[in-house]
């Protein structure tokens, strides 16, 4: 009797798998330094917006300083802080809009910048409406508050938007008013450096939060 053949049963068949042939996404990968950017102007803008509230709470109690202990006569003292509470009331308004929409934080910076336009004009005439004539008063009062300016809202732009007119007014105040030629190359000195902490800064990357730094 003839033994049965014995046959192994038949395994699965598996194929090899086949090589990835698609191609990089290099479309993907070039939009990378795109988003950063816009991710680092996003967060520019945010921290620009948050530190608004402070810088004008500051920027208030200086005027406070000045319309208490410039030396000027009342009247005009008044006016001018009329014209500062303003631009104040303004940053405040804005900051209260950026919070109602969130998405428009281009817009509601550009806004900011613009009032710090204005109020850097306002508190330029204050060397003229609230101060007495005193050269190194007349220095102090551009140069205190663009430093407060710059180590609080840390925005190249937006300090640039208050120092500049309030520096063309404090040195028209100085020409007009002393007229102490030491004085103004002194304000235009501290100006300079100031520019130049900023320039400094932005350079070295002292403007962009940490986590989005390219490595």
């Amino acid at each position: 009797m003839a033994l049965p053949e014995f046959k192994p049963a038949p395994t699965d068949f598996v194929p090899a798998p086949a090589p990835i042939t698609a191609p990089l996404p290099h479309a993907a990968l070039s939009r990378l330094p795109q988003l950063h950017e816009e991710s680092r102007m996003a967060m520019r803008r945010a921290g620009l917006l948050s530190r608004a509230v402070p810088a004008a709470g500051a920027l208030l109690m200086m005027g406070v300083a000045a319309a208490l202990l410039g030396g000027g006569e009342l009247a005009p003292t008044f006016f001018w802080s009329l014209l500062v509470l303003g631009g104040i009331g303004a940053v405040l308004v804005s900051h209260l809009r950026t919070v109602a929409v969130f998405k428009d934080m281009a817009g509601s910076a550009a806004d900011l910048r613009a009032i710090l336009l204005y109020l850097g004009a306002a508190w330029g005439l204050g060397a003229f409406l609230t101060l007495a004539p005193q050269a190194p008063l007349l220095v102090a009062f551009a140069v205190i508050p663009t430093l407060t300016l710059a180590l609080l809202l840390r925005d190249a732009p937006a300090i640039l938007a208050f120092a500049a007119p309030a520096t063309l007014l404090s040195l028209a105040a100085i020409g007009l008013r002393t007229p102490d030629w030491t004085a103004a190359a002194l304000l235009l000195g501290a100006q300079a450096a100031i520019a130049l902490f900023l320039a400094y800064r932005r350079h070295r990357g002292g403007f962009t939060p940490p986590g989005l730094a390219l490595r």
